[in-house]
């Protein structure tokens, strides 16, 4: 039997069971052939067989991105960036350039800006906005994805005005009664369906967005939702047309009014896992609380910052167990957003709930981020079998945030390490766009718990590079019911690897996310290259 393909002489990090270390690897058209030495593998040679040689590299499985917004990402590109201006001042500046080039009429629309990074220290406002354009709705999302300010334009649009009622799970911002812009949960989700973007748009940032991740050796998304039904056809579309080139499992929710988005996908008659090994439905996913750097994530203990606060809940318990104890009966997987560590308390509670009342083996369910999770919710995710689903590039982007508004309970936020003591299989996703989405930079926050200032943030939680690629690789694979296909580098698995420029495993922690992704192979198929000549 000849291969289509050889990599030899490389540190083919398997991620097998014993975690082996090879020299060599045969892929027969899309699936792995075999495994080994170089000797062993150079007999799997032909004429045709294209032979790569590493040179010492690493090969590691395809990197599963295990939540991430691959809508949001690539419309995200679409728009102006907030997270490259360091004051509101340059932000207006960005943003007027985009008004000058938008017919009057047309929504101009933001994201990442982080009021605790800008020089003026404050959330922008509707009069900032209203500066750029009245003519122009405006929205500028903040870099959690849950909080935005739009003009005076956009609220108008949108039938908000001062007299109108805060909307359950959500906020709108006042000034001595006057109508801010800003928008906190619930009130942002409501509002960006107003703003929605486009068919034609979603379908322009699907394929920006699938471009990047190949860029960054990831083969797989679970993708975490994005505003409604449409979101499915639209990642349906897209992953049929090769738009979206990577393998997505798609969690059944909306950032919109999610326990709606659930109910119809229950009264549609589909599950979890229907679909193919290219596009398969997820987990019913509802939301429970805020973010974990607005700060809005709903917490047992009010804020270090603020001892008038602890977050903000989209749905109480009962609601919650109503809505996903229905889906776990109907034979879905189940999960929620969950950052604050009373969210996922209410999350563990839902499932053992739906457990007691209809047992069932090899669920899988899972927490989507178990953001702050102490030891005695630790122990429940244990005993529950749950799988949870930490971001720890968070800890990069947000941890001197953390330390303001937390306290001492950084110690416990994505704790990684307890769940690998507890051993319990979680699978790291980056949420991008909120966070960077280089699974390499993951790997590097997962591993050093630095933040952007050096401060290392719970520093208990590291985990070792070995565990850290686990997590991106097999354990993703795991979280979608789908190791048995994918994640690993074994004889009869799927082709999906990715060759980084250097050893992995032989690299500083501290220079982790300076590691660059030379190739990603897709299906057996080279889908990027860094060096256009002489990589292959």
């Amino acid at each position: 039997m000849r291969a289509t393909m050889l990599f030899i002489n490389g540190e083919v990090v398997t991620v097998n069971s014993e975690f082996s270390v090879k020299e060599a690897v045969a892929i027969q058209d899309n699936k792995i052939l075999a495994v080994g030495t170089n000797e062993e593998i150079l007999r799997y040679a032909g004429e045709g067989t294209t032979i790569v040689n590493l040179e010492g590299r690493s090969l590691l499985p395809g990197f599963i991105d295990a939540h991430a917004h691959l809508e949001l990402y690539g419309t995200n590109k679409l728009g102006v960036n907030g997270k490259e201006a360091g004051s509101i001042k340059e932000l207006l500046g960005k943003l007027k350039e985009k008004a000058r080039l938008t017919p009057k009429g047309e929504w101009i629309r933001g994201w990442g800006y982080n009021q605790n990074t800008l020089k003026e220290g404050r959330h922008i406002t509707r009069w900032d906005l209203d500066q750029v354009s009245t003519e122009h709705p405006i929205i500028v999302v903040r870099t959690c994805g849950h909080i935005s300010c739009v003009n005076s334009k956009a609220l108008e649009l949108a039938g908000i005005y001062p007299e109108t009622e805060d909307p359950n799970g959500g906020k709108y911002g006042r000034e001595n009664g006057k109508l801010t812009g800003l928008l906190l949960e619930a009130a942002h989700m409501n509002m960006f369906l107003t703003a929605n973007y486009s068919e034609e748009e979603v379908e322009q940032g699907l394929t920006l967005a699938s471009q990047d991740y190949l860029e960054n050796g990831i083969t797989s998304v679970h993708d975490a939702g994005g505003y409604g039904p449409e979101h499915i056809r639209f990642l349906q579309k897209a992953v049929g047309a090769k738009r979206v080139k990577q393998r997505v499992y798609a969690l059944y929710g909306s950032l919109h009014d999610s326990v709606e988005m659930v109910e119809k996908g229950l009264e549609s008659g589909i599950g979890t896992g229907l679909g193919d090994e290219w596009m398969k439905i997820g987990p019913a996913k509802v939301f429970i609380d805020g973010s974990s750097s607005g700060p809005t994530a709903k917490t047992r203990e009010v804020y270090t910052s603020n001892p008038d606060d602890s977050g903000i809940l989209y749905l109480n318990q009962e609601e919650i167990n109503e809505c996903l104890g229905k889906a776990h009966e109907s034979g879905w997987q189940i999960t929620a957003h969950a950052i604050g560590d009373k969210a996922v308390e209410m999350m563990i509670g839902a499932i053992r709930h739906a457990l007691e009342r209809h047992s069932r083996e090899n669920h899988r369910h899972r927490i989507e981020h178990s953001g702050m999770t102490p030891p005695d919710l630790i122990q429940q995710i244990k005993e529950l079998e749950i799988v949870p689903i930490p971001n720890p590039a968070f800890i990069y982007e947000f941890g001197d945030g953390y330390l303001k508004d937390y306290g001492e309970r950084v110690d416990v936020m994505f704790p990684l390490t307890s769940f690998s003591e507890a051993q319990i299989p979680f699978a790291i996703g980056s949420d991008s766009p909120i966070t960077i989405v280089d699974p390499l930079h993951g790997i590097y926050s997962a591993v050093t718990r630095m933040s952007k200032s050096g401060e290392v943030i719970g520093g208990r939680q590291r985990i070792t590079i070995e565990e850290a690629i686990r997590a991106y690789t097999w354990n993703g694979a795991y979280a979608s019911f789908e190791e048995t296909i994918k994640g690993s580098i074994e004889a009869g698995k799927l082709a999906d690897l990715v060759v980084l420029n250097e050893s992995i495993l032989h690299c500083e922690p501290e220079r982790l996310r300076e590691l660059k992704v030379e190739l990603t192979i897709l299906d057996g198929k080279v889908e990027y290259a860094a060096k256009k000549e002489g990589v292959i």
